[in-house]
C-alpha cells in the first residue's frame, strides 16, 4: 500500500512539472497611463565667452536703428548692434584718430564695427554686416565738423525678405545730425549720437530713410605721428 501512495505521489509531482513547463509565456498587458510631466529643472550656469571674444568687443560698439519702407512697400524696422572690431594692423582704419594740429583743434577718427565675429582682418571684415563713421571735428570755432557714415547691411525682416542697405558718398554737417559729442583723449573713449534722413534717391529702398546710431567705442592714435 505504502508503496502505491509513493508511486502516485511521484506520478502527480511529474505530471504537475510537466504542466509547468508546457505551458507559454502569456501576452504582454496592456500599458498603463502615462504619468504626469515632472517640474522643470533649474537652469544652468551661464557659460563663459569663447576665446577671442573679448579681444574682438574691446574696442566698443555702434548700435544703430534702420527705420524705412522696402522696396516692395512694406515697412521695417530693425536695429543692429555692432560690437565686434579688428584688433589687427588693420585698427588703424577700423578704431582711429588723427590729430592734425596736435592740440584737438582738428580731429579725424574713422571707425568700423561689424556685427558678428570679424572673418578677415581687413576694414571690410568678409561677408558681414559693418557700418562706419568718419568724423571730421573742427575745434577752432571757424570750420563746420562733419560726418559720414557707411554701411552695407542685409536686413532681414520677419517675414524672411531680405535686402541689402548700402549707403556712400553721403555728407551732414555735424550740427545737424550729431549729439552728445565727447572725445577723451587720454582713454581713446569717442561717444556720440547721430541721426540722419536720407532721401528715397540716396537709399536702395526708394523710399526716405532714418539712421540712428549710439556710438561709444574707443579709438587708438599711431604713435608715428609727430609731436
Amino acid at each position: 500500500m505504502k508503496q502505491l501512495i509513493k508511486i502516485g505521489l511521484m506520478f502527480a509531482i511529474a505530471a504537475s512539472g510537466f504542466m509547468f513547463t508546457a505551458c507559454e509565456d502569456g501576452d504582454p498587458g496592456i500599458a498603463g497611463a502615462q504619468g504626469e510631466k515632472g517640474e522643470k529643472g533649474d537652469a544652468g550656469d551661464t557659460g563663459e565667452n569663447g576665446v577671442g571674444y573679448n579681444e574682438a568687443t574691446q574696442y566698443g560698439n555702434i548700435s544703430v536703428q534702420y527705420k524705412g519702407v522696402r522696396a516692395d512697400d512694406v515697412p521695417f524696422d530693425k536695429t543692429i548692434n555692432f560690437k565686434y572690431a579688428i584688433s589687427g594692423p588693420d585698427v588703424m582704419y577700423t578704431s582711429a584718430v588723427w590729430d592734425y594740429n596736435y592740440d584737438e583743434t582738428d580731429l579725424e577718427f574713422a571707425v568700423y564695427r561689424f556685427s558678428s565675429a570679424v572673418t578677415a582682418d581687413n576694414y571690410e571684415g568678409g561677408s558681414n554686416n559693418r557700418v562706419g563713421f568718419t568724423l571730421r571735428a573742427f575745434n577752432d570755432g571757424e570750420r563746420e565738423s562733419y560726418i559720414q557714415i557707411f554701411n552695407n547691411v542685409a536686413i532681414i525682416s520677419d517675414d524672411f525678405r531680405v535686402f541689402t542697405l548700402y549707403t556712400g558718398e553721403n555728407q551732414f554737417p555735424t550740427s545737424e545730425t550729431v549729439s552728445d559729442y565727447s572725445f577723451n583723449s587720454a582713454t581713446g573713449a569717442l561717444k556720440f549720437k547721430f541721426d540722419a534722413t536720407f532721401p528715397a534717391d540716396q537709399n536702395p529702398t526708394g523710399h526716405e530713410l532714418t539712421i540712428s546710431a549710439d556710438v561709444n567705442v574707443k579709438v587708438v592714435e599711431n604713435v608715428d605721428t609727430p609731436k
